[in-house]
């Protein structure tokens, strides 16, 4: 992972257990999306969400971003994934970021319910 760019030492650990599961394969082929935060507008939030992108890269698995795929997209201002800026005074993410995060979380299990079944999306009939 980028060293410029942080994310909890927690999810850092878990990260770099995953060793001997991506060693066996069991992380390949997996649907990811990532989720951040940081505590001011510019605390790296893209750049969180594309370091997470190095990691599902190296595990082989497949990355679903929300993209620019429903209008909320246009309002939180990434397409890599749902950020929220939070601070020692914040009272939690708001309704939209909420909403983006609903959007996000939903079109991966929908991609990842498609996959399984081995249906084609809307996105890949087209």
């Amino acid at each position: 992972m980028n060293e410029k760019v942080n994310v909890a030492a927690q999810l850092k650990q878990f990260i770099d257990i995953t060793g001997p599961l991506w060693h066996q394969g069991k992380l390949a082929g997996k649907v990811y999306s990532a989720y951040a935060s940081a505590a001011t507008a510019h605390g790296g939030h893209e750049s969180t969400l594309l370091s997470l992108a190095n990691v599902f890269y190296h595990w082989g698995g497949i990355i679903v971003p929300p993209g620019y795929t429903d209008p909320i997209q246009f309002q939180i201002g990434t397409p890599y994934g749902t950020s929220f800026q939070s601070s020692k005074d914040s009272e939690g993410p708001i309704d939209m970021v909420l909403a983006a995060a609903r959007y996000q979380g939903r079109r991966a299990a929908e991609i990842a319910a498609a996959l399984k079944a081995g249906r084609r999306t809307p996105e890949l009939a087209a």
